[in-house]
């Protein structure tokens, strides 16, 4: 029996498509959106900004024509946009489309924002912002590695799964440790809570080498269509937090005569590539995706198909 909520009749499914960068999750999410006649929110948090696209791995014209895409370039650069206002957003916007679909679906390698929508955000300590201001000096004194150790020393389970070249999300996880005296992922294990939708979790995946491989030649391909140019016209920004990113990092420290443009073109294959890694640990510990080759996509159908007869079943 459905369950009513604000005047919808549950069940409500949300398929999340997860995984690393360059997996194919593009390509995978419109097929099953076309498949299940129904729209996709992004949850990549780069795509989010007009201003980067080409070092974003945005879906194209063709891509955003061929189904209904939500929350990419909805904000501009300049704009803070936290992982609360994404799950605020979201559930708002999912109650709104979930009155006319049975079937929605999420895209994206953001596992933090995935999780917040799905399973909500848990409840952080309040950092004082004496304890921010001496991260920030650290940050600026003595660079992101030293941010980076002490993260490794304070927290080796979040060390392993977030994007250390964030200083950002480096800054906040540390101003809970310091704070709390605990590690900053201890706070992410709390209680999930309710939500009137039911996730069925898909993770596009790939050999490492291939993906490996995939990564490096896609890099080759953003240049030509524009990457150096794009990011440096980013780099009067380059202070702003959207900005704290693989991709134009490394051609801000160029644009500076801190290095060559071929080191920053390594140092971007190099980033994403351990980007990518992050993302399948934070993915992979979980225990509760699917994975799947973005090419199966028949395979992918069937197995949404069976979840929502074993949900509807309970």
């Amino acid at each position: 029996m459905g369950v009513y909520f604000r005047g919808m009749v549950a069940k409500k499914y949300l398929i999340v498509i997860g995984g690393a960068t360059a997996t194919g999750k593009t390509s995978l999410s419109i097929q099953l959106a076309q498949y299940f006649q129904t729209e996709i929110l992004s949850c990549d948090s780069r795509q989010f900004y007009r201003e980067m696209t080409i070092g974003t791995a945005k879906p194209d014209a063709n891509e955003l024509h061929a189904a209904s895409h939500h929350f990419i370039d909805h904000l501009s650069i300049e704009q803070d946009y936290t992982v609360g206002d994404f799950e605020r957003d979201a559930l708002i916007l999912l109650e709104k489309l979930f009155r006319e679909k049975d079937v929605l679906i999420m895209v994206g390698g953001s596992g933090l924002f995935i999780r917040a929508l799905c399973q909500g955000l848990n409840e952080f300590p309040e950092v004082p912002n004496s304890i921010r201001e001496e991260l920030n000096n650290l940050f600026e004194r003595e660079g992101i590695e030293a941010l980076q150790n002490e993260l490794k020393q304070s927290d080796r389970e979040y060390y392993e799964e977030v994007d250390l070249q964030n200083p950002v999300r480096l800054i906040r996880a540390l101003g809970v440790c310091r704070v709390s005296g605990q590690p900053f992922s201890d706070f992410r294990k709390q209680k999930q809570k309710t939500r009137f939708f039911t996730p069925i979790y898909v993770l596009a995946e790939m050999d490492r080498e291939v993906l490996y491989d995939k990564i490096n030649r896609r890099v080759d391909l953003m240049l030509k269509k524009g990457l150096v140019e794009e990011a440096k016209s980013l780099f009067p920004h380059r202070h702003l937090n959207a900005l704290q990113t693989v991709g134009y990092q490394e051609f801000f420290e160029y644009f500076e005569g801190l290095i060559s443009l071929e080191e920053a073109i390594e140092l971007v294959k190099r980033n994403s590539r351990r980007y990518a890694k992050r993302q399948m640990t934070w993915f992979r510990k979980d225990g509760f995706w699917k994975g799947f080759s973005s090419s199966e996509v028949d395979s992918v159908i069937d197995y949404i198909k069976s979840q929502m007869e074993a949900f509807d079943e309970n």
